[in-house]
């Protein structure tokens, strides 16, 4: 299977990750989104990362659909939980971190796009979006123990928040957890770079 992604995209590392635990080979093609290649467009057509090709030709997108077909491939280690009220708090958080991941791209992006004259009221309000669901994650910790896909997606988005805006470094009892979780091998193995 062939993984069409970049190095930076937080989405793109929650599925590597899965791969890495589950032990799972992919091919990582790192795409340029600015010069969308072919390849890419024709796997997916709007030109998004990550694109799971099988080897059949088959393709996959969106990480939370390829994430869930990885974790289907065997149940040696289970990334989604299989009951039905495990499952969905786990795809809840999921959904969850997705979000903070869209907030702190739609901020970058602003700042990138208009450096001097970026929308300050956007700006603020995405960087509240950002604090407010770090303190959410911070009181919702416990829920977090069991590694699988919950913990991985959040800790994906707190991971893309400090390369891409560092001024919102996590702290206190979070970024405790964020340094512990970072320790492992596929967490490791998959920090975003530019």
């Amino acid at each position: 299977m062939k993984l069409l992604y970049t190095k930076r995209s937080p989405y793109a590392r929650k599925v590597r990750v899965i791969a890495l635990e589950k032990n799972i080979p992919l091919d990582l093609l790192d795409e340029d989104l600015q010069k969308k290649s072919q390849r890419l467009l024709d796997a997916n057509p709007l030109g998004k990362v990550p694109t799971l090709v099988l080897d059949n030709g088959a393709t996959i997108f969106d990480s939370p659909v390829i994430c869930q077909y990885l974790d289907s491939l065997s149940d040696k280690v289970v990334m989604v939980p299989r009951e039905a009220v495990q499952r969905i708090e786990v795809l809840k958080w999921e959904a969850f971190a997705d979000d903070l991941m869209t907030a702190a791209i739609n901020l970058y992006m602003e700042k990138v796009r208009h450096p001097q004259d970026f929308h300050k009221d956007f700006c603020a309000a995405q960087e509240k979006n950002v604090l407010s669901a770090y303190g959410y994650i911070e009181k919702n910790l416990p829920k977090l123990k069991s590694f699988n896909l919950a913990p991985i997606a959040v800790a994906s988005a707190i991971g893309y928040v400090h390369f891409r805006l560092p001024h919102l470094k996590v702290q206190g009892s979070l970024s405790q957890w964020f340094e512990e979780i970072s320790k492992r091998p596929s967490m490791a193995q998959t920090i975003p770079v530019a």
